[in-house]
This record gives C-alpha cells, sequence and structure tokens, in this order.
C-alpha cells in the first residue's frame, strides 16, 4: 500500500530540507521554461506595431489607419504561422527542459527521503535516465490529450442532451446520467493525468520502460486513489495560488512608490517575479518528494 498523504507530504518535505540546493537549479528551470516563450511575444509585438506604424505612414490623416493596420497584420495568415510556431517551440523546448529536471531531481530527492548516503543522483539520472523518462512523459502526453478528447465530447453530449430536454422531455433518469457523464468528464483527466505523473516518476526512479511505469503506477494508484487525488489537487491549488500571493504582497508594497520612475521600480518588480518563481520551485520540489514517496514507499515505511 502507498503511504498516506501526511505521510508523503512529510517524506516530501522532509527530502526538500535535506536537499535544498535543488531550489537554485529549480528556480533556473522555471526562469528559463517562462523566458523560452517570450521571442512568440516579442515577435508578435514587433510586427503588430511595425504593421500600425507602415498603415500610418501611409494615411497620415486617417485617425484609424493605425489600428486598421495593427488588425491586419495580427490576422494575416503568416504572422499566426510565425508566432504560433515560435510559441510552440518555446513550448516543446521547455517541455523537454522539464523531463530533463524531473530525470535528475526526481532520483535525489528519493534518496533524500529514504535518507540513504549523499550520491551524485543529480547528474546520473540526467545522464542516463533522461530517455527513459522523456519516451515516458509523451506517452503520458498521449494519454492526457485522449483524456481531453474524452472530456470535451462527454461535455458536448451531455449539453445537447441538456438543451433537449429543457422543452420538457427530461426525466429523473436522464438528469442522472447527464451528471454521471459531468462527473466523469472531470474525473477522468484528472485520474490518468495523476497516473501519467506517477508513471514519470516510476520511470525515473525504478528505471522501468513506458509499459512497465504506467502498469506500476496504475497500480499503485488503484490501491489507494483518494490519497493520488487529494495530493494532486492540494499541490496543483498551492501551485497556482502562492506564486500569485507574492506577486499580490509585493504589489501592494510598492504600490506606495506607484510615482516612482519606471527605472526605479525595475529592481523591486525584478526581485518579486524571482520571489514567485523561487516559490513555484519550492512547491514543485514538496510535490515531487511527495510523489516520489506516493510511487514507490510503502506504508510504514
Amino acid at each position: 500500500m502507498p503511504p498516506t498523504f501526511g505521510a508523503a507530504l512529510g517524506l516530501g518535505l522532509s527530502a526538500l530540507r535535506r536537499e535544498a540546493w535543488l531550489l537554485a537549479p529549480g528556480l533556473v528551470v522555471a526562469i528559463a521554461r517562462r523566458a523560452l516563450t517570450w521571442p512568440a511575444l516579442v515577435v508578435a509585438w514587433t510586427l503588430v506595431v511595425r504593421g500600425a506604424l507602415l498603415a500610418l505612414s501611409h494615411r497620415p490623416l486617417d485617425p484609424g489607419a493605425a489600428i486598421a493596420g495593427a488588425v491586419a497584420t495580427a490576422t494575416s495568415p503568416r504572422f499566426l504561422a510565425l508566432v504560433v510556431g515560435l510559441w510552440l517551440a518555446g513550448a516543446l523546448c521547455g517541455a523537454a527542459l522539464r523531463v530533463v529536471w524531473l530525470a535528475g531531481a526526481l532520483p535525489t530527492l528519493a534518496g533524500a527521503a529514504a535518507r540513504e548516503p549523499r550520491a551524485p543522483r543529480f547528474a546520473a539520472g540526467v545522464a542516463y535516465g533522461t530517455p527513459r523518462v522523456l519516451a515516458t512523459a509523451l506517452l503520458g502526453l498521449v494519454l492526457d490529450l485522449a483524456a481531453g478528447l474524452f472530456a470535451v465530447t462527454l461535455a458536448i453530449a451531455a449539453l445537447r442532451i441538456t438543451l433537449q430536454a429543457a422543452g420538457g422531455h427530461g426525466s429523473a433518469a436522464l438528469a442522472f446520467a447527464v451528471a454521471a457523464a459531468l462527473t466523469l468528464a472531470i474525473a477522468v483527466p484528472l485520474a490518468l493525468s495523476v497516473v501519467a505523473d506517477a508513471a514519470v516518476a516510476r520511470a525515473a526512479l525504478r528505471a522501468e520502460g513506458p509499459g512497465s511505469a504506467f502498469a506500476s503506477a496504475a497500480r499503485r494508484f488503484l490501491a489507494r486513489p483518494g490519497t493520488f487525488v487529494l495530493a494532486a489537487m492540494v499541490f496543483g491549488f498551492i501551485a497556482s495560488l502562492a506564486p500569485a500571493t507574492v506577486e499580490a504582497f509585493g504589489g501592494a508594497a510598492t504600490g506606495f512608490v506607484r510615482d516612482a520612475p519606471a527605472l526605479v521600480l525595475a529592481g523591486p518588480n525584478l526581485m518579486l517575479a524571482v520571489a514567485a518563481a523561487g516559490v513555484a520551485a519550492a512547491v514543485d520540489l514538496a510535490w515531487l518528494g511527495s510523489l516520489a514517496a506516493l510511487v514507490c514507499a510503502d506504508a510504514g515505511d
């Protein structure tokens, strides 16, 4: 049996405390993944501004020329293909960087949680575990896409049935069927996403191939599904709330000097962004440590 959520959380926090140095590379990875999407934004804004200025130069007396030029540029097929291509390239590079990070961080946290002697697990995991973790992550991506398609299909079917039943043709059995479909549309993608994360962890920790990793992850999940889902929901909520909270408090603190020059505010704003990324990295490491305990440790260990 996998450990309870409290035990897994305790092991994850203990691992994070013993391997606190992982916060530094985790922060670098978080900033790099965000920066990889910046070229698409820079190119998009540059082309839109160029289109607006070009239209304004051709029709200087037309007040709507700049807006029309910007809209024409933003809706052109070449613009969309270029920006979307750059964004996809950045997202794929960020995903690959995430896989490399998982291949090194998971074994390190697992060793710390098990209180094993220190060893260069991070470098070994990156060097030898990345191909295996990458293959498992790709299979997990396919599973997530299939789960998303399943959820959308059920949601559309439930909506069509609800619209037809609104004319007075509904029944209790139909209402139960719609409620069950909507429940499955939420529960199935969540469960499969957790299984995919667990499979990636098994691939990094147990050197299992994609098929074996998913089979082992499914067995662990079915042994205690509520614990896995609860852990994913709790850490997902914290991961979305904690960085925003840091930025909100920082924004309130710097709000007293709102009239200061932009150059003066650049330093505090940069510090807030780094602090938010650091909090996100700490939450991510705590989740990885807890996930490693859930997929490998046994209750009572």
